[in-house]
C-alpha cells in the first residue's frame, strides 16, 4: 500500500519539492531518480537512504567533490541493439560517461569512513578496454580518427599521397601560360568527388576536357584534364575502401558496446543514484537541512521546522510535538495566521523524511514512520460531479476513515467547515472521536469553539494556536501551545466598529461561548508572561554558556603553558643525560685501568640519583583532564584510583570507555581519566646503568626496536651499546625492520656520531638484510 495517495501528495505539494531538488542534479539520470522517489514505510530502507545523503553531504563539506559528465546512454544502447553500427559522434557521450564512472569509482573506494558511498561505488563497473578502444578510435570532436585501424591509416596515407600528386599536376596546369586566358581561378576545386580546375565557360570548345560541374551563373566550368583522370579514379577507389574500413571499425566498436550493455545499465543506475544523492546533499546544504531521528511509535517532535517551499530567510520556524503523551493536536487561530501552513509542514516533512531526504528543521527533531499519511486540505469543489466543497471534503474524509489505523497520520484542515456551524462542529467532534478510537495520529485545524472545547477537555488531544497581534492586527505566524481565540470581535472593534455594536454581538453569542473566549484571552496573557520569563532565562543560560566557554578557554591556555614549560625542562634533562652518556662512553673507550672505570661509574651513579629526583618531581606534576572529543582508541591514559597507565581499547561514550590495564579489560568513565606522564621522560631520566666492574653482564646479541618511535628507539640503542661495551663485546645486531626506512636512517645517522662505533652495515639477506643493522665496536680488550 502506498504511503501517500494522489490527493495527499497534491495537498502537501510533494512533487514541487522533488522538482526543486532535481534542479540540483547534473544529469538526466539524477533528475529522473529524484522525480521517481516515493515515501517508504520500511525503516531499514529509510535509514539507508538518509545515511547515503548524510555521507555525500559530509563529503562535500570535507573536500571538493563533483561528478563528471554523465549521459543517459539508454537511447544509444537501444539504437545499438537495432542497428549494426553507431555514428562516430554517438560514441563521444559514451566515452565521457565511462571516464566519469571509472574516476568516480576509484575516488569513492579510496575514501575511508564513507561505507554507504563505497557500496554504491561497488556497483559501478570499469570498462577500461572499451574506454581505450573508443578513445583510440574517436577524437574529441566525435569524428573517427584516421588511425582507428592500421588498414584505415594505410588507406588514408595513400589517399593523401595521391591527392597531393593530382593537386600538384593541376596547380602546374593552372600556372601554365598556355591556359592563362582560359582559367577562371587558380584554385583547385573538388566537384563530384573529383579534383578539377575552374575555366571560363567560353573556353569549353578550346579544350577537350571533361566537364564535372558548373557555377550557378554558368560563367565558370569545373573541368577534369585527361592527365589527372587516372589519379581521380584512384582517389574514388580509395574513398570507397576508406568508407568500407570506417564502417567495419564502427561495427566492431558497436559490437563491443553491445557485449557490455548489461553492465552499462547497472553502472548507469549507480551513477544516477549518486547524482541524485549529490542533488539532495546540495539541496540540504542550501536549506540547512538535517536528518531527523526516526521512530516507529508515532512520536513527532518538530523543532525549528520550516516549510521548504516558503522563503527560508523570512519563514517563521515552528515547534510542534505530539504522538507521545497526546495522540494528536488541534490548531486554532485566525485566518491567514499559518494554521494550514503548519499542517502542511508536518505532513510534507514526514513524507520527505520517509523518502530518505533531509528536512529543514533542527537536528534534534524526531519523526515517526507511518504506513499511511492521509490529508484533507484546501478546496476540492468538483464541478463535473456537481459536488459542493463540503460534499467533496466529506467524500475524501470517508475514504480516510475506511483505511485509518494506529499507523496512520491524518491531516484535516478546517474540519466541519462548509456547512451549518452547529452541524459541522458536531460532525467534526464525531470524526475526532472515531480517529482517536482507531489510534490514528492526527493534526487538525478549526475555527469552531465546540471543537476547541472538545480538544481542551480531551487528554488525548493537544491544543495549539497561531499567534495574532491584536495591536498591529496582523498574524505573527508563531505556533503556541494552548487554545487560540478567533479575535473577530476584538479586530472589529480595533478597526472602528462602535462599541455598542460589539457589545450587542457579544450578547448574541451564547454565554458559554463568551466564557470560552474570555478564558482563552486570560490564558494568552498568562502565556505571554511565561514566554517573557522564558526568554529571560534563555538569555541567562546563554550568558552562563559564554562564561563557561571563556573559563574553558582560560583552562586550555593554562594547560598549554604548563605543558610547554614541562616540555622545555624535560628537553634540558634529556640533553644533560645524553651529554653524560657520551662522556661515559668516551671514558669507557679510553679506560685501561680499573680505577678510571670506577671513578666514571661513581660519577654516573651520582648523576642517576639527581636524574631520579628530577624524574620524580616531574612525575608528581598534576596531569590534566582529558576532553572526550580528543580521546582516541589506542591512546595511553592515566586511571585515577588504580594510579596506573592504561590503553584505550573502545569508546562507547563518556560514561563507558573500555581500557586495557596490564592485560585486564575494564570499563571506566571519562571523569576517571587523566593525561598520562610522558613515557619517553621516564626512560630518559631513569637510565639502567647498574653493572659490576669485575663481572661481565649477560648481554643479548641482538636488540629489536621494531615498531618504536625514533626517540624510544635511540634511547634503547644507547643502552644496548653501553651493555655491549661493558661486556667487551665487539659486535651487535639492531633489528629495526624495513618499513618506510625512517627508523633505519635515524639509527644509522646516530651511529655515525658515536666515537666507539668502528663500523655499521646491513645484515646479509638471509639474516634480515636492510631490516637489520650490524654494529662493530672498538673495545678496550
Amino acid at each position: 500500500m502506498e504511503v501517500a495517495n494522489e490527493r495527499t501528495l497534491r495537498d502537501l505539494e510533494y512533487a514541487k519539492v522533488k522538482e526543486i531538488i532535481s534542479g540540483y542534479a547534473t544529469s538526466p539520470l539524477g533528475r529522473e531518480w529524484i522525480l521517481r522517489l516515493e515515501p517508504s514505510a520500511n525503516p531499514a530502507v529509510i535509514r539507508i537512504r538518509l545515511e547515503r545523503v548524510e555521507e555525500l553531504r559530509r563529503l562535500l563539506e570535507e573536500q571538493p567533490f563533483s561528478l563528471g559528465p554523465i549521459h543517459d546512454l539508454r537511447p544509444v544502447l537501444e539504437e545499438a541493439r537495432q542497428s549494426t553500427s553507431l555514428a562516430p559522434e554517438e560514441f563521444l557521450p559514451i566515452l565521457e560517461t565511462l571516464r566519469t564512472a571509472r574516476l568516480t569509482r576509484e575516488r569513492l573506494l579510496r575514501l575511508t569512513g564513507f561505507p554507504r558511498l563505497a557500496e554504491i561505488a561497488q556497483g559501478i563497473a570499469v570498462f577500461r578496454e572499451l574506454e581505450e578502444n573508443i578513445a583510440r578510435t574517436i577524437d574529441e570532436q566525435g569524428q573517427l580518427k584516421d588511425g582507428a585501424s592500421s588498414r584505415l591509416r594505410e588507406l588514408t596515407d595513400r589517399r593523401r599521397a595521391v591527392e597531393e600528386r593530382v593537386k600538384t599536376e593541376l596547380e602546374q596546369l593552372l600556372q601554365s601560360p598556355a591556359y592563362a586566358s582560359m582559367v577562371q581561378d587558380t584554385v583547385v576545386a573538388r566537384r563530384g568527388g573529383r579534383l578539377t580546375v575552374p575555366i571560363k565557360a567560353g573556353a569549353k570548345h578550346l579544350l577537350d576536357w571533361v566537364v564535372q560541374d558548373s557555377s550557378e551563373s554558368g560563367q565558370t566550368l569545373y573541368v577534369e584534364p585527361p592527365a589527372v583522370v587516372e589519379g581521380n579514379n584512384e582517389l574514388r577507389e580509395l574513398e570507397g575502401e576508406i568508407r568500407e574500413e570506417r564502417l567495419r571499425v564502427l561495427k566492431e566498436l558497436t559490437a563491443r558496446l553491445k557485449l557490455e550493455e548489461r553492465k552499462l545499465l547497472k553502472t548507469l543506475r549507480a551513477l544516477g543514484m549518486l547524482d541524485a544523492l549529490y542533488a539532495q546533499a546540495r539541496y540540504g546544504q542550501e536549506l540547512r537541512c538535517t536528518s531527523p531521528r526516526l521512530n516507529s511509535h508515532g512520536r513527532l517532535s518538530l523543532l525549528a521546522a520550516r516549510h521548504p517551499l516558503l522563503p527560508q530567510r523570512t519563514v517563521v520556524p515552528i515547534d510542534l510535538s505530539f504522538g507521545a503523551s497526546s495522540q494528536g493536536v488541534l490548531i486554532t487561530g485566525p485566518n491567514t495566521g499559518g494554521k494550514t501552513v503548519t499542517l502542511k509542514t508536518v505532513g510534507l516533512l514526514t513524507l520527505l523524511a520517509q523518502s530518505g531526504l533531509q528536512i529543514p528543521a533542527s537536528p534534534d527533531s524526531e519523526l515517526a514512520i507511518f504506513k499511511r499519511v492521509r490529508s484533507d486540505i484546501g478546496s476540492e469543489e468538483s464541478i463535473e460531479q456537481s459536488l459542493s466543497t463540503f460534499s467533496s471534503h466529506m467524500r475524501n474524509i470517508i475514504e480516510i476513515l475506511r483505511e485509518v489505523d494506529g499507523e496512520t497520520l491524518v491531516l484535516l484542515d478546517e474540519l466541519g467547515a462548509g456547512t451549518d456551524p452547529q452541524e459541522g462542529a458536531a460532525l467534526g467532534i464525531a470524526i475526532l472521536r472515531y480517529l482517536l478510537l482507531k489510534g490514528a495520529k492526527l493534526a487538525v485545524t478549526t475555527h469552531f469553539s465546540a471543537l476547541k472545547r472538545f480538544a481542551y477537555l480531551n487528554p488525548r488531544l493537544k491544543t495549539c494556536s497561531v499567534e495574532f497581534d491584536v495591536e498591529t492586527l496582523s498574524p505573527t505566524f508563531r505556533l503556541l501551545e494552548g487554545v487560540g481565540a478567533s479575535n473577530a470581535l476584538i479586530v472589529a472593534e480595533r478597526l472602528g466598529l462602535s462599541r455598542e455594536i460589539v457589545e450587542e454581538a457579544k450578547r448574541t453569542i451564547p454565554e458559554g461561548e463568551v466564557r470560552v473566549e474570555e478564558i482563552i484571552r486570560d490564558l494568552q496573557q498568562e502565556r505571554s508572561l511565561i514566554r517573557a520569563e522564558r526568554q529571560r532565562l534563555e538569555e541567562q543560560l546563554r550568558e552562563a554558556a559564554r562564561l563557561r566557554a571563556e573559563l574553558e578557554d582560560r583552562l586550555r591556555r593554562a594547560r598549554e603553558e604548563k605543558e610547554s614549560a614541562l616540555s622545555a625542562e624535560l628537553q634540558q634533562v634529556e640533553a644533560l643525560l645524553r651529554e653524560t652518556r657520551r662522556a661515559l662512553e668516551g671514558a669507557l673507550h679510553q679506560a685501561r685501568e680499573e680505577a678510571a672505570a670506577r671513578q666514571a661509574l661513581q660519577e654516573t651513579l651520582a648523576l642517576e640519583q639527581g636524574l631520579k629526583a628530577a624524574a620524580e618531581r616531574l612525575a608528581a606534576q598534576e596531569t590534566g583532564p582529558i576532553r572526550f572529543e580528543e580521546l582516541r582508541e589506542g591512546e595511553r591514559v592515566f586511571l585515577q584510583g588504580a594510579e596506573k597507565v592504561a590503553v584505550v581499547r573502545k569508546i562507547a561514550g563518556p560514561e563507558r570507555i573500555e581500557l586495557d590495564l596490564a592485560g585486564v579489560r575494564i570499563w571506566a568513565k571519562l571523569a576517571d581519566l587523566r593525561c598520562p606522564p610522558e613515557e619517553p621522560v621516564k626512560e630518559a631520566v631513569r637510565p639502567r646503568l647498574s653493572y659490576e666492574l669485575h663481572a661481565r653482564p649477560e648481554v643479548k646479541l641482538e636488540l629489536s626496536v621494531h615498531g618504536l618511535t625514533v626517540v624510544e628507539a635511540l634511547s634503547k640503542v644507547d643502552r644496548y651499546l653501553d651493555q655491549l661495551l661493558l661486556a667487551e663485546m665487539s659486535r651487535g645486531y639492531i633489528i629495526h625492520g624495513k618499513g618506510t626506512g625512517a627508523l633505519r636512517r635515524a639509527i644509522r645517522e646516530h651511529l655515525k656520531e658515536l666515537p666507539f662505533v668502528k663500523a655499521f652495515y646491513p645484515a646479509p639477506p638471509r639474516e634480515g638484510g636492510d631490516g637489520v643493522t650490524v654494529v662493530e665496536l672498538e673495545t678496550t680488550a
